[in-house]
């Protein structure tokens, strides 16, 4: 197919290129034809394109008859109001607690029919050809830094400083790192990482936000940590939890020393590689499409 994967172009212009870009990576992958562009106006053939976009970036995008439209948080009526055919529109969501009651296509992805709007969680930016699970780190407890890559929203300020704190106190010492991180360069860190751990603001935790950390953690060969309940019951024992900082730092330096048996890695990355890359994503998405 014509892909047009329209808007947060280039990859660090915002949080989102990050997920176009590895959209653009697994679409190409299966052997579309992809084209990934700025929101403003491109010379292009345009004939029976499938577009890709994000609500933030549909101003200047072409809206046709001839074309289908995969979108996230565009509401359909943007579209159909200006001639689309409704079933030419497929709407994205998260996959959080409130959907899991609609169809089950497979582990946290569900449609709901009435709105053509597929329920399905983020993934690793790894394709499964290039997740080796046998290339699990191996603890190293003489490591001082733990790397964490990623903004930080609401009460996330305060878990990274009393983890940091709580890190501190065995000579340890978190960097943040927010901004302009290549998908190579966020690999090598969390492999050098102490410890690997997530943290979810209060509304992420009611809601049941699952974000890409989880699944790109894994796939880089790494146990993640986190404060969520509804990560942990998503991930059952390939994810370490604690509920306040002090008890997922310790959580996660035992699951690494393999006290209470540990986190099986060549499993755990083997599920990653089956269930959760972009290639499942996409899968999901031209199965509605």
């Amino acid at each position: 197919m014509k892909i047009i994967i329209w808007g947060h172009y280039p990859i660090h212009t915002s949080t989102h290129g990050y997920i176009h870009d590895t959209y653009y990576k697994a679409f190409t992958s299966l052997g579309h034809d992809v084209t990934w562009v700025s929101n403003e106006p491109h010379n292009l053939d345009y004939t029976d394109a499938v577009f890709f976009v994000e609500d933030s970036q549909k101003s200047h995008m072409p809206i046709r008859k001839d074309c289908k439209y995969i979108t996230h948080h565009v509401p359909t009526e943007y579209l159909t109001d200006r001639g689309v055919p409704y079933e030419n529109v497929l709407k994205l969501g998260n996959c959080i607690r409130d959907t899991v009651h609609f169809e089950k296509i497979e582990d946290l992805c569900h449609w709901d029919e009435s709105t053509r709007t597929l329920y399905q969680t983020w993934g690793t930016d790894l394709l499964p050809e290039e997740i080796n699970v046998d290339d699990y780190v191996r603890f190293d407890a003489s490591k001082k830094d733990i790397h964490y890559v990623g903004m930080m929203y609401e009460q996330g300020p305060y878990w990274i400083q009393y983890f940091a704190y709580c890190a501190e106190q065995e000579g340890k010492e978190v960097q943040l790192y927010t901004q302009s991180i290549e998908h190579s360069e966020n690999r090598r860190l969390i492999r050098d990482s102490y410890i690997c751990p997530d943290f979810r603001s209060d509304w992420h935790l009611q809601c049941g936000y699952i974000p890409c950390r989880i699944q790109k953690n894994i796939s880089y060969g790494r146990i993640p940590g986190t404060n969520s309940p509804f990560i942990k019951e998503a991930f059952g024992d390939y994810v370490v939890f604690g509920g306040t900082p002090e008890t997922l730092y310790n959580n996660l330096v035992q699951a690494e020393k393999g006290i209470g048996g540990g986190v099986n890695m060549r499993e755990a990355m083997q599920f990653i590689k089956d269930k959760h890359t972009y290639v499942n994503r996409i899968n999901n998405i031209l199965k509605f499409l």
